[in-house]
């Protein structure tokens, strides 16, 4: 039995552990603040806390705040402590908010004064900017010379093929748009749609434009394309509220078809100045300014025209009236175009969407590397038996995140964009040898904002490039372009992964193609299946099986209206095929009007292990960045123990004499001599002629899914 001494001493224990409280948050450096709307913002402790920070001790020298290289300037209020500083956030096609990075231990930039005065009583007017720019619709031939948004960074296509309604003549759209209540002067309204179809009249396009109720335009044009149209209806037409632009196709011209797609609308007006939830950001050209409705006397007014040179204004006034405050300034006359002032009480400073660690910044290897993984941070934890099989081969492997690219190379934004800047980093700045193997690992999408409510998300994007035939499409091929001459520096190859699951379903696949291939007489034996739409699509496969080399036996298929051919193929799969080889009409998931081959088909499957290699030389089988619906392609990978261990298949649509230049490369040159998989597509890849469009759009848009060091595993 314990003694009263040990019961006290016990209890001294217990309570000594119940005052020493939860562990100090372990201290991350640098934060990424993820800005959703633009205004002043404000951080306090509280916000920072869960991240080791401590805002008073750290003080404003040893506090930076970034967005990209550029420093922002920001205040620092000692007496919450807190941070303010203005952030803008800019949406683009792939991102809808806009990345600054906070960083311990480095002077910050403090924010300047500028120049006001208190002012006299005066109207409440400035002018607001609204823009409406809705994505209900993915057009990926939004392409071509008349696409004036169409923007080259990198090297990767980064137009906006998302347009808004429809309108196809006869016809009309309504747009609502909410506005401050206006004010007296001038009003500019900007609509721009594009059109998708063309007619022999001229004009073939109609539109007239009303404002709550009153045409304020009329306008015929000719063509196809983007179109801007500049109105300037009175401020008397537009409503405090609610207002709606309404666009009517009268399909008067004579053309058989008129059809047109809402893309934006920007309207500039003049508004009176009054907070909402205790902020307010309008545009002045200097003057006086009453704005009524804040909350109380702790009021920050900055002018932020440059987002990353805002200036904080002193010198206005401030008068009571009842429970709120109005502020009265005096601002010098723009020199030129308007200013634009932000303003903020107590309650309305904004927060960032989201405040998250930075990644770890990324180190080269120091003895390089040959296979270079780019991965999903979520994915990477998969990657491991894969990585320790590439070593065992004399492989140099390194490993990196998407977010590590993107916080070095993007202003951590996610974008494909960033992907080319780093392997031209690596290849030009780290230790030799260079990388001469890219695996690309996640799934890409070409909705990485989820416009349309159920997409995948966009885990390592491809490249988007603009093609004759569909317009925009994938090319992983595009990223290892590094000197920009159109073809790729290194072989490509991806694991489209959305989860980890995924990823270890197609690792497994390869490894044991590596390791534990069944034998017997099917690595001899390959398949070449043809549609029976055109005869060429025959005459193609019996010229590729006349360039095998000795020892290999073909075997053709052509597609039938019976299904005779659909049930060969399937056969043919369950008794193993080193390769498989379709060349004829195809889709997302299926193969031939005869559905010689669909994704349904694959689970199906009874190969115990005799995986095959698959070429589609069709379209779109390989339309891997599809946000919901799988292509042929990805499921011949992700389905466990059956399907292929790698497929080369096409994202777009191209030609089959321009598909045989790779083909003939690739089965007469390059599949039976080069040591992996990847080698033989870089060399196949590299034969063709990137200047001639139609080789162009092979280059970009035929890719390897799977591991481009993959070899091929055949007993010779």
């Amino acid at each position: 039995m314990m003694s009263a001494r040990g019961l006290w001493f016990l209890l001294l224990l217990v309570c000594l552990a119940g005052c020493t409280g939860p562990a100090p948050a372990e201290v991350s450096p640098r934060l990424h603040l993820r800005i959703a709307e633009s205004g002043l913002h404000r951080l306090t402790p509280a916000h920072l806390a869960p991240f080791g920070w401590d805002l008073a001790a750290l003080g404003p020298e040893n506090v930076r705040l970034a967005r990209g290289d550029a420093s922002i300037p920001f205040l620092f209020d000692p007496a919450g402590p807190a941070l303010i500083f203005y952030a803008e956030n800019t949406p683009t096609r792939f991102n809808g908010h806009t990345i600054y990075t906070l960083t311990q231990g480095s002077a910050g930039l403090p924010v300047t004064a500028g120049a006001a005065a208190p002012g006299q009583a005066a109207p409440a007017v400035g002018r607001d900017l609204i823009r409406l720019e809705p994505a209900l619709h993915y057009l990926a031939q939004v392409r071509g010379e008349e696409d004036v948004a169409d923007v080259t960074v990198a090297g990767v296509t980064i137009a906006d093929p998302w347009l808004g309604e429809r309108l196809l003549a006869p016809g009309e759209i309504s747009i609502p748009f909410d506005l401050a209540p206006p004010a007296e002067g001038p009003v500019q309204i900007s609509v721009q749609v594009w059109a998708a179809t063309s007619a022999p009249v001229d004009p073939d396009h109609h539109l007239l434009f009303t404002l709550n109720g009153q045409q304020i335009g009329d306008k015929s044009w000719d063509g196809p394309g983007f179109r801007r149209f500049d109105l300037a209806p009175p401020a008397a037409l537009l409503a405090a509220g609610a207002n709606t632009l309404r666009l009517t196709a009268p399909h008067d011209t004579g053309a058989r078809a008129d059809l047109v797609y809402f893309d934006f609308l920007q309207i500039s007006y003049p508004r009176q100045l009054a907070a909402a939830a205790d902020r307010i950001r309008f545009y002045s050209s200097g003057g006086e300014h009453l704005i009524a409705g804040f909350s109380g006397p702790g009021i920050e007014v900055w002018e932020t025209t440059d987002p990353l040179a805002p200036a904080r204004l002193r010198g206005f006034a401030l008068d009571a009236q009842g429970k709120e405050t109005a502020l009265r300034l005096s601002l010098a006359p723009a020199e030129s175009a308007s200013r634009q002032i932000s303003a903020a009480g107590g309650e309305g400073f904004l927060t960032p969407a989201a405040i998250l660690p930075a990644p770890p910044p990324f180190q080269p290897p120091a003895a390089g590397a040959d296979y270079l993984i780019i991965t999903a941070p979520e994915l990477a934890a998969t990657l491991p038996p894969l990585i320790e099989q590439r070593q065992s081969q004399g492989l140099r492997v390194a490993v990196v995140t998407t977010a590590q690219i993107y916080d070095r190379f993007s202003a951590g934004l996610p974008t494909a964009a960033a992907i080319t800047p780093f392997l031209r980093w690596a290849a030009a700045d780290w230790p030799p040898p260079a990388p001469r193997f890219l695996l690309l690992v996640g799934d890409a999408s070409y909705d990485p904002r989820n416009h349309l409510g159920n997409s995948a998300p966009d885990l390592t994007p491809t490249a988007l490039r603009a093609t004759q035939e569909m317009g925009e499409t994938a090319s992983d091929n595009a990223l290892a372009d590094l000197n920009g001459d159109g073809l790729p520096d290194l072989a490509v190859g991806r694991l489209p992964a959305q989860t980890p699951a995924q990823l270890q379903t197609m690792i497994a696949k390869t490894l044991a193609y590596e390791r534990d291939l069944p034998p017997g007489d099917w690595q001899q034996q390959m398949l070449f299946v043809a549609d029976d739409d055109d005869a060429y699509f025959h005459r193609f496969n019996l010229d590729m099986a006349a360039l095998l080399p000795a020892g290999f036996s073909a075997a053709q298929l052509v597609s039938d209206p019976a299904g005779e051919a659909r049930s060969a193929l399937l056969a043919a799969l369950d008794q193993g095929q080193a390769l498989v080889s379709y060349m004829g009409h195809g889709a997302i998931d299926i193969w031939a009007q005869e559905e010689l081959l669909r994704n349904e088909d694959i689970a199906g499957l009874r190969q115990q292990g005799r995986l095959p290699l698959v070429v589609v030389w069709a379209c779109l089988s390989g339309y891997f960045h599809h946000p919901s619906t799988p292509s042929l392609g990805e499921t011949l990978l992700l389905t466990p123990e059956k399907g292929a261990v790698a497929a080369l298949v096409p994202t777009g649509q191209t030609f089959p004499h321009d598909q045989r230049l790779l083909a003939d490369a690739l089965f007469g040159r390059h599949l039976f001599t080069a040591d992996t998989l990847g080698e033989a597509l870089l060399a196949s890849f590299r034969s063709l002629d990137p200047a001639v469009a139609g080789q162009r759009d092979i280059i970009h848009t035929f890719v390897l899914l799977g591991d481009p060091a993959l070899r091929w595993a055949l007993e010779r």
